[in-house]
């Protein structure tokens, strides 16, 4: 624990890094998969991909690392970022969509590798400051929020190309070899070998169903799945909201989105202080107010005003929900599962977050911005039944919810 100062420092600039290239493919694969396709269903289609291919590679991920550790593990996912970003690049060059809607499926890759930045601020930490760890590391993003549209637009000016945006994802392999970089000085705990004792104390591993039906786990991904599924689905289609159906320049898409970034990561300088001190079920009610508030700002009209109100707040419900998510999920393993549970949380998160990507064009072009937003309440009515009843289950088994939960 020695280092973990300095770990979450280098930990805090690996997730700016990381996020500043997911921004830059988020942002700019929706208007270049409409592009090349000339269809707005099928302009979600490249980010959905990296979607599922997060999705796919989160168990094996997480598997991976615990046999080889972080360290390889992470080097791994920057070289996958590498390739994404040439396949991207070369996918806009050649005009091919597929290519490159195989360029983002990869980068989905580096980002279930990514992922496991937010579990590792746990491990180097001692355990009463593991939810302020998850939190300082998630601040990341907020660097990322001010340096991705500024970084985008330097490299799309400077390597310009017949089609716009192919610049940009010249960035994003600039970016895979400072995450590289910045690896190499993290100093990771030593794996040390278990002892019989030692497997005895964790417990037995238990199989996937089991853990599946564990309220804990329940509760904890599917709050994390859920904040994530709404983020995206509306995020996505607000670029193509903003400048293909209302007539707003780019430049105004670009800094609703800032925004909307910088309120994810903004509320993770005292999140995890609140989660200490209120529990992570309440900070995850908090979460849906600001959620159900995004949602009623967004149904409000189709002004500017309205963009950044309703992205703003779907930037903050987003960060208490999947930090109290995240710090939640401690609750539904041993130390013996906790790669295996890590690693299926991630699944459900990038799986759901990929099907409402998929389907958040398509539900622009056929139903529009402001019913998709009323489809939100639905969402958040079942969460917060599925919390309700962690915490009535909680309550008959101990007696009482624990204040840490």
């Amino acid at each position: 624990m020695e280092h973990s100062r300095r770990n979450i420092v280098l930990l805090f600039i690996s997730q700016a890094i990381a996020l500043t290239s997911t921004i830059t493919i988020v942002t700019y694969s929706a208007l270049v998969g409409k592009i090349l396709t000339g269809s707005t269903s099928m302009a979600t289609i490249p980010a959905a991909a990296g979607l599922v291919a997060a999705a796919l590679t989160a168990y094996p991920a997480s598997m991976l690392m615990k046999k080889y550790g972080r360290k390889k593990g992470f080097q791994l996912g920057g070289a996958f970022a590498l390739l994404a970003g040439f396949l991207s690049f070369y996918g806009i060059y050649a005009e091919h969509f597929i290519i490159f809607t195989f360029g983002v499926m990869i980068h989905g890759v580096f980002q279930a590798f990514a992922a496991f930045y937010r579990f590792t601020a746990m491990e180097i930490t001692a355990p009463h400051m593991h939810k302020q760890a998850v939190s300082y590391v998630l601040a990341g993003g907020l660097l990322a929020a001010f340096v991705a549209p500024s970084a985008a637009q330097f490299f799309e000016v400077n390597f310009y190309l017949p089609i716009p945006y192919a610049g940009t994802y010249i960035l994003v392999m600039v970016l895979s070899f400072l995450t590289q970089f910045i690896i190499l000085f993290v100093k990771f705990p030593e794996k040390i070998p278990e002892t019989k004792t030692e497997i005895i104390e964790q417990g037995p591993q238990s199989s996937i169903w089991n853990i599946l039906k564990r309220p804990a786990f329940l509760c904890a991904s599917l709050n994390a799945a859920g904040a994530y599924l709404i983020m995206s689905y509306v995020m996505t289609s607000s670029p193509m909201q903003i400048v293909e159906y209302c007539g707003f320049p780019l430049s105004a898409a670009a800094s609703v989105i800032q925004w909307h970034v910088a309120s994810m990561f903004l509320p993770a300088f005292f999140c995890g202080s609140l989660i200490a001190r209120y529990g992570s079920v309440k900070i995850l009610f908090s979460g849906m107010i600001c959620l159900a508030a995004s949602a009623a700002f967004a149904i409000q009209g189709l002004e500017l005003i309205n963009f950044y109100g309703s992205l703003v707040l779907l930037g903050l419900g987003w960060n208490f929900m999947f930090t109290a998510g995240t710090t939640l999920l401690q609750h539904a393993h041993n130390s013996s599962e906790k790669a295996q549970v890590q690693g299926m949380n991630d699944f459900v998160v990038y799986g759901l977050t990929a099907i409402s990507t998929l389907s958040s064009g398509y539900m622009l072009e056929h139903i529009g911005w402001m019913n998709m937003n009323k489809l939100v309440f639905g969402v958040l009515g079942l969460l917060f039944i599925i919390t309700l009843w962690y915490v009535i289950t909680e309550r008959k088994t101990l007696g009482v919810i624990k204040p840490d939960y």
